[in-house]
């Protein structure tokens, strides 16, 4: 399949030059209005997978008739601003909270034919009776392994509400035990696209560990902050961890930005946007903020300890070295950690290389330490004699 016409132009200003597996896979059985399930690693072009189709669909001029539901409001606005570039006639609007609703309830009277938006928010408008549903043709839930294992009676409850011959289209990078029983929960035959496994355009991703004490970590970040052409992603556990990393950041002297879920809307967005124009060259965050996020040139996510499982590691690691291009994930540990981590990800045929921080380079070669050689003794000098004088002279006995 090649690209269509329609967004070639959009292709070549981005130098795509061709389709990725999944956006080849999903396209006829979405154009269809097939249900779908649609499985691929995360920087394999999803947004696209299912942007193009989606928005092939629409209807201009015939209010909403689809809905995107995002984990995040970053992700959000990010699918938003994706596919507002990549089809410029159709009327996408973004539904997230923590923006205001009374301005949201006056956009939506505009009869925008794409909604993106968080869930929370999205449901509290129909509730209200702003957001009517009796003519939505397509809901796509991105993120759908969070999304449905977390608010899988929302979720239900919201397409309930929509015709019944909706369709329905779930992408994840990641499966859950729930995928095999989506006939069970929505009531409808899905069409699976499976290439969760197919890493063939993620060759440029190398994954390395450095061993350092707890101690040291922000030491060793504020090192690899100051390499040369380098973005780094730091991730961790929770929020406490975040800030706490935070402060000992600032009493280094390290300039960075904090991508925090109890951060005001603006100041995600700030944190973001000096990421992203590389007024910084560091951006600490936790998974739920940073979950799907496509930072561009991302040369590096780091993880401040072991990801908990695999899937987390996945969707760490999938910040970086997207759409065929280079780049690097270093997790930090000790050696405990070092073992855990190459176990799970030899398991799971994803090598893992243990590299030392000489200089602005990672290298395989641990430092040398220049002991101090001690020079040769001198040979003992035999002692003068000193006569003493009869005023210092020791007493006699």
């Amino acid at each position: 399949m090649e690209i269509p016409a329609v967004y070639q132009t959009y292709f070549q200003q981005h130098l795509f030059q061709k389709l990725t597996p999944v956006q080849k896979a999903v396209y006829q059985p979405f154009i269809q209005r097939q249900s779908l399930l649609a499985l691929a690693p995360t920087g394999s072009g999803k947004t696209l997978a299912f942007g193009m189709p989606l928005l092939e669909q629409v209807q201009l001029g015939q209010g909403i008739q689809k809905i995107i539901l995002e984990p995040s409001q970053e992700l959000a606005i990010q699918t938003r601003d994706v596919l507002r570039e990549l089809n410029p006639q159709v009327n996408i609007y973004g539904v997230i909270g923590g923006a205001n609703l009374k301005r949201q309830i006056e956009h939506l009277k505009q009869k925008p034919e794409v909604i993106v938006g968080t869930l929370g928010r999205i449901l509290d408008l129909v509730d209200k009776k702003k957001l009517k549903l009796q003519n939505i043709s397509t809901l796509l839930v991105d993120e759908a392994d969070e999304m449905l294992s977390d608010r899988l009676e929302d979720i239900r409850g919201l397409i309930n509400r929509m015709p019944s011959a909706v369709q329905l289209a779930f992408f994840s990078a990641t499966t859950i035990p729930l995928f095999s029983e989506l006939k069970k929960w929505f009531g409808q035959e899905f069409t699976a696209v499976n290439l969760s496994t197919d890493e063939s355009f993620r060759a440029g991703l190398r994954h390395y560990f450095i061993t350092v004490d707890n101690q040291r970590k922000s030491e060793l970040l504020q090192r690899l902050a100051h390499r040369k052409n380098k973005k780094n992603l730091v991730f961790c556990q929770s929020s406490k961890q975040l800030h706490r990393l935070a402060a000992d950041m600032r009493y280094r002297k390290t300039y960075f930005t904090v991508l925090d879920t109890s951060d005001p809307k603006k100041r995600r967005a700030d944190a973001l946007n000096a990421f992203r124009n590389r007024k910084t060259s560091m951006l600490l965050a936790t998974d739920v903020a940073a979950r799907g996020m496509d930072i561009p040139d991302l040369t590096t996510v780091i993880n401040l300890e072991n990801p908990q499982d695999l899937t987390e590691y996945i969707h760490r690691s999938g910040r970086t070295g997207r759409m065929g291009r280079n780049g690097e994930v270093i997790t930090l540990g000790n050696q405990h950690d070092w073992r855990q981590l190459q176990t799970l990800l030899k398991n799971n045929n994803i090598p893992l290389t243990k590299v030392y921080l000489q200089g602005d380079e990672l290298s395989l070669t641990p430092p040398h330490i220049n002991k101090k050689q001690s020079a040769p003794k001198k040979k003992a000098s035999t002692p003068k004699k000193r006569w003493r004088n009869q005023k210092n002279k020791g007493k006699q006995h």
